[in-house]
């Protein structure tokens, strides 16, 4: 490797001038380091980013679909296991095109550009070929160094990369912190005498061992979808109605707040007023 530095990092006269220093440097480095890793059967890493969504179980209980816990995690390749040859500006007989260096395996099946910007980044007949695209950005000796490790981030800022999207991953478990959980629940639960308490707590603290989406909602429901929750919650906590609550009555109007309309009695009531009114009569 210093050999290579010797040669490439002093000035040097042969570089035409329709090619940069930098530019020739930059490319001649990444097929450097690359016919070194496939000579020596060495990796060429290259850490790009990855979407995973958890499906985990308490997910479910935020109803709805367009909610998910998305994070990006890293997804690494060594390069050399797909692409076993490698060549400077080598023409692509598919796309009419010429990389700086175009990796690519025996088969013919696979390839990858691998483009070296100093001033004009990658071209977009060369990005809508749809061949996923190594871009680095050289502007320093430390950059090329940096091509001479042989080891890629896309969180580097020297790297752009196009074409190259890793697949999109679901999981059953989440690690770290959630991404909705910190959506505000509501934990219900009936009491020995038949009152509704409401406990509100974020997502990711809901107890699933004794909670499950029979009691437990966001608390952003709308107020029909929310008495329609909570019927269907005191029908499971009390199938034998041995509660009253004007929630379950067939006079209910709106709820809100333990309060509701009665159309019997023509005004807003406790939902516990149930309990002593004649004309209480379960809903069917």
């Amino acid at each position: 490797m210093g050999e290579f530095n010797a040669k490439h990092f002093r000035h040097s006269e042969e570089c035409c001038a329709l090619e940069t220093y930098l530019h020739k440097c930059g490319k001649e480095a990444f097929f450097y380091r690359y016919q070194q890793a496939l000579s020596r059967e060495m990796p060429i890493s290259l850490e790009l980013e990855r979407r995973v969504a958890c499906n985990g179980p308490h997910l479910a209980l935020v109803r709805d679909e367009a909610r998910q816990c998305v994070k990006s995690v890293p997804a690494r390749y060594n390069l050399t296991q797909f692409f076993d040859q490698a060549e400077l500006e080598k023409h692509d007989k598919v796309t009419g095109l010429r990389p700086d260096v175009m990796l690519y395996d025996t088969t013919g099946e696979r390839r990858c550009y691998v483009e070296i910007c100093v001033t004009h980044p990658c071209s977009q007949d060369k990005i809508e070929a749809g061949i996923p695209i190594l871009e680095f950005k050289v502007q320093s000796a430390s950059d090329i160094q940096m091509l001479l490790t042989g080891a890629y981030s896309i969180k580097e800022k020297i790297l752009r990369v196009f074409n190259w999207l890793p697949p999109f991953q679901s999981v059953d478990t989440c690690s770290g912190v959630c991404s909705v959980g910190n959506v505000d629940m509501s934990v219900w639960s009936l009491s020995g005498s038949g009152r509704l308490n409401e406990q509100t707590m974020p997502l990711a603290e809901v107890d699933l061992t004794i909670n499950s989406d029979v009691n437990t909602w966001p608390r952003s429901l709308g107020a029909a979808e929310l008495a329609d929750n909570l019927r269907a919650f005191i029908r499971h906590a009390d199938p034998h109605s041995l509660f009253p609550n004007c929630i379950m009555c067939e006079q209910a109007g709106r709820w809100e707040d333990g309060y509701l309309q009665c159309h019997s009695k023509a005004k807003i009531v406790p939902y516990t007023e149930a309990r002593q009114c004649a004309n209480y009569k379960v809903k069917a």
